[in-house]
């Protein structure tokens, strides 16, 4: 055995190790724990080095070719995630790191299974999906009455403030008052929710967009029963490398942000492309449109005071600040494309890898 060190983490490791010979196609060396990621055996794998590829998911082939001409380029890569499908029928999540040796035909790896946590990952979206669908019922169906309320209140003293009894006046002042503690108790924890994602770093993951967005529109559906959605792509799946969290928080806020200016009946397609090196995720809508003297600061850290939904939904403005600012942090760009009363595109692409 060339390298004796390696060998021996092999032993000591629970995750899979192996060394492999370029020029020969074979293995110089695997452990156990590498063998069973594949539920095979050491002496199967060394006497047919083919035999786990077919394990490999085919949708992840291509991104591991890639990831090999990185390794040859670089000496080194770490966190290549890819997924295998056991004979069992069942799906691991792998994640490896590889290293040129000093003799350039030798690579030696580390194999982790990442199972749990991309089963916890996808925990924490789903977990995310419900509590933003909470948030957005909080702004249909409590941001809206209570400013009806407020604006009826205000109507009520403004018309009447020479004939109602003093009493009342002071009530009609308390309600008024009261409704406005609750307008802004739910705008704080809005906004503060809003703000909270940007200040955590970018933790990349390799995961399936069209799963993510799936995740995101079934929940939103639910509770938008008078919107008509549509996923719209060409692909059976886009397996791509960026932080899941903060891409499903993009797209929700996109979404909602349609909702919101879109009237009853109306459709919000999300719409995904790829491109060589990145891909295009779409949210177009055919609502009330972008008017013209806000298009310069629609991505600006707004108050409060921005406009309002159709159903007169109060918002943080902040929805697509944080979109931009969650998208660079991606390493990627948004625009939009809008025309009033006729609807407005969304658009934002990010690096595959």
């Amino acid at each position: 055995m060339a390298y004796p060190d390696i060998q021996r983490i092999g032993e000591l490791s629970n995750d899979g190790v192996f060394i492999y010979n370029l020029k020969e196609e074979r293995y110089a060396y695997i452990n156990e724990p590498f063998a069973a990621l594949f539920q095979t055996t050491v002496e199967e794998v060394m006497n047919q080095p083919r035999l786990i590829f077919p394990f490999i998911r085919s949708e992840d082939a291509y991104y591991l070719r890639h990831r090999y001409s990185q390794l040859l380029k670089d000496k080194s890569i770490n966190g290549t995630e890819f997924r295998v499908q056991t004979e069992s029928g069942d799906t691991k999540h792998l994640c490896c790191e590889a290293y040129l040796l000093t003799d350039p035909s030798l690579i030696a790896g580390f194999v982790k299974d990442i199972t749990r946590d991309k089963q916890h990952e996808d925990y924490i979206i789903d977990y995310g999906a419900r509590k933003d669908t909470l948030l957005d019922m909080m702004t249909h169906n409590l941001s809206g009455p209570l400013s009806l309320s407020q604006n009826i209140l205000r109507w009520m003293q403004e018309t009447y403030k020479d004939k109602v009894p003093g009493d009342i006046s002071a009530q009609l002042y308390l309600i008024q008052e009261n409704t406005q503690q609750c307008l802004d108790i739910v705008n704080d924890f809005l906004r503060e929710e809003h703000l909270e994602s940007q200040r955590i770093y970018v933790k990349k993951t390799r995961f399936d967009i069209l799963e993510r967005i799936s995740v995101t529109l079934e929940k939103l559906i639910l509770t938008n029963k008078d919107k008509k959605f549509r996923l719209i792509t060409d692909l059976k799946n886009l397996n791509i490398t960026t932080d899941s969290v903060k891409f499903f928080q993009v797209i929700h806020n996109l979404v909602s942000n349609s909702i919101k200016f879109t009237p009853m009946n109306g459709e919000i397609d999300i719409i995904v492309e790829e491109t060589e090196k990145t891909f295009i995720v779409r949210v177009r809508d055919n609502g009330i449109g972008i008017p013209e003297g806000l298009h310069t600061k629609l991505f600006e850290k707004r108050t409060p005071s921005a406009r309002k939904g159709l159903n007169q939904e109060s918002t943080s403005g902040l929805g697509l600040f944080i979109v931009q600012a969650l998208v660079r942090l991606m390493d990627g760009k948004v625009f939009f494309e809008t025309e009033v009363d006729k609807g407005t595109v969304f658009s934002i692409e990010l690096p595959k890898d």
